[in-house]
């Protein structure tokens, strides 16, 4: 018989081995003891580390603004106040918040509760935080050294006064002059106490060369306050917005040139020297710049406008006109001009000789008078007696008008081309037709 094969018996399981555990893996326990620990904590830095202290710290400067409203509206003014290099204020508070107080925190200033008026006044000094970032934490400021600040007030304006250039010490060169002085600034702002104020008169550049001037020229010089005798002021507490000044000195050239006179209103190429006139006076005494009249060989000193004004027996009174830059020495304001017309003559004429120039291309203009009568003309006696109708032009220059559509009332000018000693006097017209492309 086959052998019977028994099975395997199966080995039993093991039992499972119960886990030990202790207090700390409960969550609870944790969370309770960091609890304790921040505590403990807590109690040792507040008995040995956050107790009450101190400390000192030097502030540089005294805020001297802070709370001015309380002087300034009495009318007073801060006009001196001591050098003090720094004050020594104690903070006393939490050991853990005053450690990182520093001094640019705190601000020092003086208690101007006590000021009344101008004077000299010794002022308790305050300290504070800048900030509000030390406020509702118990913190203590206290001013140690110095506690005071003595401190003097006034009543403070301003005034604004001219600067007076003094050129005593300045030496001109022979042949020149110093015509004018200027100031940058012309004038300068003080400010101080009234009382001191009253006592200033003037302000005085006194200005000083080791040269003898021959040209213009700009100097620095040093601003004075002088009283109204003249004697130099040193206020305490006024001072000026401007120490020193540029004064310009113009310094001209001093020259007495012969005497011309222009005249205008003259036909083209006409002989100005045929004109045989005279002044009153022949020559001025001018100054100008150097560089400028020491080209010069004559000056002319008005205009006449002979289409205007011209006629026989006749002066004319005019107005000295100086170019620019020259200045009179004479203070002669008017010349007087008299005409030698001994071998002068006149005419009357018609004249149909018109003539248009200078038109602009897209303009068209047809002059629609054919005769300008009455045209009166003035010249040497042998000419005048020559002259007829046919050698006078009367010539439409469209250049200095203003040309515009339609018919236009235009002005001429009368020439006389065969002679350039002849004048036409008066103000004469043609109506013209202008039409445009």
């Amino acid at each position: 018989m086959p052998l019977r094969k028994n099975k395997p018996e199966q080995t039993a399981a093991a039992p499972k081995k119960r886990e030990r555990r202790t207090v700390w893996d409960y969550p609870a326990v944790l969370w309770c003891a960091a609890v304790a620990c921040a505590v403990l904590a807590w109690l040792i830095v507040t008995m040995y580390f956050d107790q009450e202290s101190d400390k000192t710290v030097t502030v540089s400067n005294i805020t001297y603004t802070y709370q001015s409203s309380t002087y300034s509206s009495l009318g007073l003014d801060i006009v001196e106040t001591p050098e003090i290099s720094g004050v020594t204020v104690r903070i006393k508070g939490s050991g853990t918040i005053i450690g990182g107080i520093r001094e640019s925190d705190i601000m020092v200033y003086p208690k101007y509760s006590t000021v009344r008026g101008a004077g000299t006044v010794t002022l308790e000094l305050g300290a504070r935080f800048i900030t509000s970032d030390y406020d509702n934490l118990g913190i203590e400021l206290i001013v140690e050294n110095p506690t005071t600040v003595t401190v003097v007030f006034d009543n403070v304006s301003e005034k604004t006064v001219r600067v007076t250039a003094d050129t005593s010490q300045i030496a001109i060169a022979d042949g020149f002059i110093l015509n004018s002085v200027s100031s940058v600034p012309a004038e300068v702002t003080l400010t101080g106490p009234t009382t001191e104020l009253e006592q200033i008169d003037s302000v005085v550049a006194t200005v000083t060369s080791d040269e003898k001037l021959d040209d213009s020229i700009t100097l620095e010089a040093p601003l004075e306050m002088r009283d109204a005798n003249g004697n130099v002021v040193t206020p305490q507490y006024t001072t000026m917005d401007s120490d020193t000044a540029a004064i310009t000195l113009n310094v001209l050239q001093v020259r007495e040139l012969p005497l011309t006179v222009d005249f205008i209103g003259l036909p083209t190429g006409f002989d100005v020297s045929s004109l045989k006139y005279s002044l009153d006076r022949s020559t001025l005494r001018v100054a100008g710049p150097a560089k400028t009249i020491s080209k010069m060989n004559e000056l002319s000193v008005a205009s006449l406008d002979l289409s205007q004004s011209f006629a026989f027996d006749r002066d004319y009174q005019l107005s000295v006109e100086l170019p620019d830059g020259i200045v009179s020495q004479d203070g002669i304001t008017t010349v007087t001009l008299t005409f030698d017309t001994t071998n002068m003559a006149s005419t009357t004429l018609n004249v149909s000789n018109i003539r248009v120039i200078n038109v602009p291309s897209d303009v068209e203009v047809d002059v629609l008078t054919s005769r300008i009568s009455g045209v009166i003309l003035y010249g040497p006696a042998d000419e005048i007696e020559e002259l007829s109708a046919d050698n006078v032009l009367a010539q439409v220059d469209c250049q200095s008008i203003s040309v515009t559509a339609g018919q236009q009332t235009i002005p001429v000018n009368i020439q006389i081309p065969s002679s350039s000693r002849i004048f036409a006097v008066g103000s004469y017209t043609v109506q013209c037709a202008i039409t445009t492309q």
